[in-house]
């Protein structure tokens, strides 16, 4: 049994809560984009974006804690008018699942891997601290007996 497979639903929801304070931060950056170089003459960098060490921390949570899913067709789901709404919906985001939450980061974070820059989009939109709020939403409903 892996260390994801024995973490409680609490755990995983406290470990994307941790990272609410700071996004909330007005001054707070998921980043910045490093621009073009010349590394040597005729070599050239291509832009990309730079994670803050915050930003990585929560990327890192968001894997290891069994957000992002390896095991779930995320292309496919991204399409379906469910993960439209959930991702331009705050009010449908404000009632997702644990599992729901799960598909959007997994959609997000699996999505930066071929579009460069989709996770700092994502952060920019509100998107991600809106995944965080739900998350301490759902842990106060666990902690309290609801869930």
């Amino acid at each position: 049994m892996t260390q994801k497979e024995t973490l409680t639903l609490p755990q995983r929801l406290h470990g994307l809560v941790r990272f609410l304070p700071q996004f909330e931060e007005p001054s707070f950056r998921f980043g910045h984009w490093e621009e073009t170089k010349e590394i040597t003459p005729g070599v050239l960098t291509m832009p990309y974006f730079s994670f803050s060490a915050v930003a990585s921390k929560f990327i890192r949570a968001a894997y290891g804690l069994g957000w992002v899913r390896l095991d779930f067709d995320w292309p496919a789901w991204a399409q379906t008018p469910e993960a439209v709404q959930l991702r331009d919906d705050a009010g449908a985001l404000s009632r997702a699942t644990p599992e729901q939450l799960s598909w959007v980061l997994t959609a997000v974070a699996r999505q930066d891997r071929f579009c460069e820059g989709a996770l700092a989009d994502a952060f920019e939109s509100g998107l991600i601290t809106a995944i965080c709020r739900r998350a301490a939403q759902l842990e106060s409903e666990v902690d309290g007996g609801m869930a």
